[in-house]
C-alpha cells in the first residue's frame, strides 16, 4: 500500500501555494487486467501511422480498458469479439477471466505528443512520460503496469529506425526498410518509443554490453560527447552492486528534444550535448548522459508505482549524476553541485512547497519539478549520510534486486533501508518527503557565544549536523543534535562552520560576527567559505570586502563564483573595484564576474568593465553573461557593442539569445521589433526561445504575437509563450492562456504552468 498524506497533521505539512482548486487527488486506477506481452506493426507514411496492435493480458472477468487518442479505429477484437465503444481517447470492452487477446488495426496522425519535424532533415519521434504513448500506441499510461514488447517499424529510405531492446532483423523490401525490435524485461508502456531519422552510428563496448549512439547524419565526429557513458556505466553498475540489466544500451540525438528521455534500453536526447571541446568546462555532457544512463536502474528496472511516488524516479537519477560527478570530478565539485541544487529548488520554494510525494495534481507532469528533482536528491543525500554510504549502498542493492521488473512506492523503500540500517526512518520520511519544507539551521554569535537553533514554521527535524569549532587555528568537530536549541562557547577570533561537508539537506543562516566571517572565509571546507561570503554581504567595511576578494581568487572556481555574486549584492564601489580588477583562470568563476557587474545600474564603469570583458574574452558563456549584464546596466550607448555580437555563432546560439535578453532590458520600440522578428524567424530554437520570452517584458503590446507563438510546434516555443504572456500582466492573456490550460493535446507540463499564470494575472492566491 502507498502512503501518501491528504491532510495537515502534527507529522506533516501540505505546503503553501502549491494546491489549486482544480487539483484533484489522484489514485492509481484498478484495472481487471494484466498486460503479458504487446506486438506492434507500425508503418510510418507521410503524415501518419497505420497501426496494428496484438496484446495478451491475464484477466479477471470485467470491463477493461485501451488508451489510444484521436485514433482512427480500423479493426478491433478482443478474442475474435468485435464489440467495443471508443470516446476518442479510450477504448472500452469486455474481458473474460484468463487469457484475453486484443487485436486492434489502427490510423493515428502526428499529433499531440508525437513529434515530426522537417528542417532540412526529416525527424520522427515518440514522447513518453507521463500520458503520450496512447497517441501512438494502444497502452496504458499507469506506470506501475508493466510488460514485454515487441515492435515491427516500416520506414521509408533512407530513414532508419531505433526502438527498445535487441534489434531482431531489419529487411529490405523496395522502398522500405522493416526494423524488429523485442524486449522481454517488463517495462512501464511509458518507457516503450521510436525515433526515426538518418543517423550516423557509432558504438563502444563496456564489458559484455554494446553501447550505440545514433547522431544526426553527419554529425559522428561529435560521438565523443557521448563517451561518459562508459564511465557512468561502469561505475553505477559497481555502486549499486547491480550491473546494468540489459545486453545494449542506445542513444538516439534528435532535434525535437529539449532535454533527455530514459525509455527502456534507449535514450533520447536534445541536440544541445553535441558541443566543441572549446565549450568546456562550461558546458559538458557530462549531467545528462549520466542522468539519463541511472534511469536504466531507476526508473525502468524499478519503476514508480504511480505518478505521486515519481521521485523514486527522478530523485535517484538526479543524486546517482551527483555521485558520479564525486567520481569524475572529486569531492568539491559534487559539493558545489549539491549546494547548486539547493539554491536551485529554494527558487521553486519562494513560490510554492509541496511534500515530495503527493496526491494533489490535475497533470501528472506538474509533479516534475525541483520538489521531485533537486529537493527529492538532496532528502536522499541527508539519508545516506544518516545510515551511512556502505548501508546505503547495500539498501540500494537490496532494492534493485528486489523489484527488477516491478513497480514500487516509497514504503518500499523506506522498508528496505530499515532492513539494512535497523533504524526505525518513519520520522524521516514523514518529515523530508511526506511533508512540505525544509530545516533551517540559524546561527547567531554574541562574541563568546554561538546559539544554533531551527528556524523554519511548524515542524521540527530529527536534525543531527557536524559542526566545525574553530579557533587558534586549531578545530575540532562536533555532532550536534538540533531537535533543541544548541549555545556553543567560542573564543574570541574563532568561528564556528555548520555542517562543513554539505552532508544534511538544510539551509544555514550563518550570522556570526563580521570577525567570525572573516576567520571563516579562509577555511579549507568550501562550504565554510561559501557560506562566509554570504554572511559577509550585510556588512560594506573595507574588512569584509578584502575578504570577499580574496575568496574571488579563490583555487576552487565555485567559491569564486559565489563571491562574485556577493560583491555584486554589497554593491559599493569599492566592491565594483573589486570585480572589475581580477579575472580567474576558470571561466565559470568569470562567468560569476560577468553576471555581479550587472548589479550596478546605470555604472560607466561598470558598463565599461563589460565592453572589455566583450573585447578580450574567449568563452561563449562568460560573454553570453557579460552581454545580459551590459543590458541590465541599462545604459543605451551600448547598444551598438551588443548589437555587434549577434553575429556571433555560439553553442546552442547562447550569444545570440544573450542579445535578445539584453536588448528587452534596454527596452524600444526597435529592439522590440527585432526581438519580435527573432521569436518568428530566429536563427535556431533557442533562438525563438529566448525572444517569445523577451517579448513578455513589452506588456501589452506584444500579447497577440505570444498568443500565436502558444501555437508554435516546438514546445520549448510555447513554454516561452506561456512565461511571456504571464509577465505581460495584461488581462488580454487571460483567454489565450485559458485556451492552452483546456487543450487536452498539450503537454502537462505546459498546461500547468499556464495555470499558474493564470492565477497570478487573476491576483488569486492557491
Amino acid at each position: 500500500m502507498s502512503y501518501v498524506p491528504l491532510e495537515d497533521s502534527p507529522q506533516v505539512r501540505l505546503g503553501k501555494n502549491y494546491v489549486l482548486k482544480e487539483h484533484v487527488k489522484n489514485y492509481p486506477e484498478n484495472i481487471p487486467c494484466k498486460p503479458t506481452l504487446a506486438r506492434y506493426s507500425l508503418a510510418f507514411l507521410e503524415d501518419w501511422i497505420e497501426g496494428e496492435a496484438e496484446i495478451d493480458m491475464e484477466c479477471k472477468e470485467g470491463n477493461m480498458h485501451l488508451e489510444g487518442r484521436h485514433f482512427q479505429i480500423l479493426e478491433f477484437t478482443v478474442n475474435g469479439d468485435k464489440d467495443y465503444v471508443y470516446d476518442g481517447s479510450r477504448i472500452f470492452f469486455k474481458v473474460v477471466d484468463g487469457e484475453n487477446r486484443v487485436g486492434i488495426r489502427y490510423r493515428a496522425n502526428f499529433t499531440g505528443a508525437f513529434r515530426k519535424i522537417n528542417m532540412g532533415h526529416s525527424e520522427i519521434a515518440s514522447t513518453g512520460e507521463t500520458e503520450n504513448p496512447m497517441y501512438w500506441i494502444p497502452s496504458l499510461s499507469v506506470p506501475g503496469v508493466k510488460v514485454r514488447s515487441e515492435l515491427h517499424i516500416k520506414v521509408k529510405k533512407p530513414l532508419q529506425a531505433v526502438s527498445n531492446g535487441d534489434l531482431v532483423s531489419m529487411r529490405e523490401d523496395g522502398e522500405w526498410r522493416e526494423y524488429h525490435y523485442r524486449i522481454d524485461f517488463p517495462h512501464s508502456f511509458y518507457l516503450t518509443s521510436v525515433a526515426v531519422g538518418e543517423f550516423s552510428v557509432v558504438e563502444e563496448r563496456v564489458d559484455d554490453i554494446t553501447l550505440r549512439y545514433f547522431l544526426p547524419k553527419g554529425k559522428e565526429e561529435y560521438s565523443w560527447n557521448l563517451s561518459p557513458t562508459m564511465d557512468a556505466m561502469k561505475f553505477f553498475s559497481s555502486y549499486t552492486g547491480v550491473k546494468y540489466p540489459f545486453s545494449q544500451y542506445t542513444q538516439v540525438v534528435l532535434f525535437s528534444m529539449g532535454g533527455g528521455m530514459e525509455y527502456i534500453t534507449s535514450t533520447h536526447l536534445t541536440w544541445k550535448v553535441l558541443h566543441e571541446k572549446s565549450v568546456e568546462p562550461d558546458y559538458t555532457s557530462d549531467s545528462l548522459v549520466s542522468h539519463e544512463l541511472a534511469h536504466q536502474w531507476f526508473g525502468d528496472m524499478v519503476t514508480t508505482k504511480d505518478w505521486s511516488n515519481i521521485w523514486l524516479n527522478e530523485a535517484f537519477a538526479t543524486y546517482f549524476q551527483a555521485l558520479f560527478t564525486r567520481y569524475k570530478r572529486g569531492e568539491n565539485e559534487f559539493v558545489y553541485d549539491l549546494y547548486s541544487k539547493l539554491r536551485t529548488y529554494l527558487e521553486e520554494y519562494s513560490k510554492y512547497s509541496r511534500p515530495i510525494v503527493t496526491r494533489f495534481y490535475r497533470w501528472p507532469d506538474e509533479l516534475f519539478d525541483r520538489h521531485t528533482y533537486q529537493k527529492g536528491a538532496l532528502v536522499l543525500h541527508t539519508l545516506m549520510n544518516l545510515v551511512g554510504e556502505e548501508t546505503f549502498r547495500e539498501g540500494i542493492r537490496r532494492y534493485l534486486e528486489k523489484f527488477a521488473g516491478k513497480a514500487v512506492d516509497t514504503e518500499d523503500f523506506r522498508k528496505i533501508m530499515e532492513e539494512v540500517s535497523g533504524m526505525d526512518l518513519t520520522e524521516f520520511f514523514d518529515k523530508y518527503v511526506y511533508s512540505a519544507g525544509h530545516p533551517e539551521v540559524l546561527m547567531r554569535s554574541d562574541g563568546t557565544t554561538v546559539i544554533l537553533d531551527q528556524n523554519q514554521e511548524g515542524i521540527i527535524y530529527p536534525l543531527k549536523v557536524e559542526v566545525k569549532l574553530v579557533t587558534g587555528g586549531e578545530f575540532k568537530k562536533l555532532q550536534v543534535d538540533l531537535k533543541k536549541r544548541v549555545e556553543l562557547s567560542l573564543p574570541k577570533g574563532g568561528y564556528l562552520c555548520v555542517d562543513p561537508g554539505f552532508k544534511t539537506f538544510a539551509v544555514i543562516k550563518d550570522e556570526q560576527s563580521e570577525e567570525s566571517l572573516i576567520a571563516e572565509s579562509k577555511d579549507e571546507e568550501i562550504m565554510c567559505r561559501i557560506r562566509a561570503a554570504w554572511g559577509l554581504v550585510k556588512f560594506n567595511s573595507s574588512r569584509s570586502i578584502a575578504a570577499l576578494s580574496s575568496l574571488l581568487r579563490d583555487p576552487f572556481w565555485g567559491v569564486s563564483y559565489e563571491a562574485a555574486l556577493a560583491l555584486g549584492k554589497v554593491g559599493t564601489k569599492e566592491a565594483l573595484k573589486e570585480l572589475v580588477s581580477y579575472s580567474h583562470p576558470d571561466p565559470r568563476a568569470r562567468k560569476g564576474v560577468a553576471n555581479a557587474l550587472g548589479e550596478f545600474k546605470f555604472s560607466e564603469e561598470s558598463g565599461e568593465a563589460l565592453a572589455d570583458i566583450l573585447e578580450r574574452e574567449v568563452s561563449q558563456y562568460v560573454r553570453a553573461e557579460a552581454i545580459k549584464s551590459l543590458g541590465k546596466v541599462g545604459i543605451q550607448k551600448y547598444l551598438d557593442v551588443i548589437m555587434k555580437q549577434y553575429k556571433e555563432e555560439s553553442h546552442v546560439d547562447v550569444i545570440r539569445g544573450a542579445v535578445i535578453e539584453a536588448l528587452s532590458s534596454l527596452g524600444g520600440e526597435g529592439n522590440f521589433k527585432f526581438i519580435l522578428d527573432k521569436a518568428f524567424h530566429g536563427e535556431s530554437v533557442p533562438v525563438r526561445e529566448s525572444a517569445t520570452k523577451s517579448l513578455g517584458k513589452f506588456g501589452e503590446s506584444a500579447v497577440d504575437a505570444l498568443g500565436t507563438l502558444a501555437k508554435d510546434q516546438f514546445p520549448s516555443v510555447r513554454q516561452a509563450a506561456v512565461e511571456g504572456l504571464g509577465e505581460t500582466r495584461s488581462q488580454r492573456a487571460v483567454p489565450i492562456l485559458e485556451r492552452i490550460v483546456n487543450n487536452e493535446d498539450e503537454d502537462g507540463r505546459i498546461r500547468g504552468y499556464a495555470l499558474r499564470k493564470l492565477y497570478q494575472l487573476r491576483g488569486r492566491e492557491a
